[in-house]
């Protein structure tokens, strides 16, 4: 079953997917993106990543030439067209195609999708946990834009995979802690409060983020959206990520030492487990 891409309404292989070499997207990173997961056909959180993909588009006065409604009829289509029961399906929309040097190019605004299948996390994987380490945030001024400028992200992960970790967690010139390379996190400081950057242009407002907390609420438990430091991570009980690939991820390694004895900690279990029922509901609607 071959991995399916979808360019301007047109479905195809994903080997076989092409654009065009001067989308201003390749030249300047510009345009932006949403990474949604698919559980049976079924897109998980569009409502959520659509209305953030459209505060991005907004912000960098790129206007598609499909409107949501049609994108999402293609990225139903796509997801069902790949058969998944669990995929990853991404979305870009890039300025359009122009000649390097012109600011806003002729060409309209360009879409794309691909799906590809998702490796679920096994129960042993994920009881051990991964390790992250702590690094200045050097990124550019707008985090909470969904951009296409991801290089210092990218050598963020680098970093992080040249000590033994799997993700790098940013702190600002105060120490102050911001966001994960890929994903948001979590900690949990003395007295058991839950804590989480809040949204104030400094991170961006990750979707699985978003419904942890819904799901926090729902279930009477608090998460602060508060800032934390970089000493104080280090003093958490426990620490975790989260994205749409990821969904809940426990750390249990930080800068090689080990967090929580090294093993995933109850108030992550406990809400890892909240997270899961909004699966399981669409699962049964499946």
């Amino acid at each position: 079953m071959p991995d399916l891409a979808w360019i301007n309404g047109e479905i195809m292989p994903l080997a076989e997917a092409r654009v065009n070499f001067l989308d201003h997207g390749y030249f300047y990173g510009y345009g932006v993106y949403e990474a949604c997961k698919a559980f049976a056909g079924e897109i998980y959180a569009l409502e959520e990543h659509m209305a953030r993909l459209d505060r991005s588009l907004r912000a960098l006065r790129i206007t598609p030439r499909l409107g949501r409604e049609e994108i999402t009829r293609g990225m139903a289509e796509l997801a069902a067209r790949s058969g998944y029961g669990e995929a990853i399906l991404y979305l870009q929309i890039t300025r359009g195609v122009g000649m390097r040097g012109a600011a806003r190019p002729e060409g309209a605004p360009v879409i794309t999708m691909f799906v590809t299948e998702l490796e679920n996390v096994t129960a042993e994987a994920w009881n051990a946990g991964i390790a992250v380490i702590t690094m200045p945030d050097e990124r550019w001024a707008h985090p909470d834009i969904k951009s296409l400028n991801l290089l210092p992200n990218i050598m963020a992960k680098e970093k992080a995979l040249e000590q033994g970790a799997q993700e790098a967690v940013f702190y600002n010139e105060r120490g102050i802690v911001t966001e994960a390379a890929s994903s948001n996190v979590f900690a949990v400081l003395a007295g058991d409060r839950i804590v989480t950057p809040p949204l104030d242009g400094r991170i961006l407002e990750g979707v699985s983020r978003l419904l942890i907390l819904r799901r926090a609420r729902e279930n009477g438990i608090r998460i602060e959206e508060t800032y934390f430091t970089r000493a104080e991570l280090a003093q958490a009980a426990e620490i975790f990520i989260s994205s749409t690939g990821a969904e809940i991820l426990p750390v249990t390694r930080l800068n090689g030492a080990a967090v929580g004895g090294g093993r995933a900690g109850p108030w992550t279990e406990r809400l890892y487990d909240n997270f899961l029922q909004i699966k399981k509901k669409m699962g049964n609607n499946a």
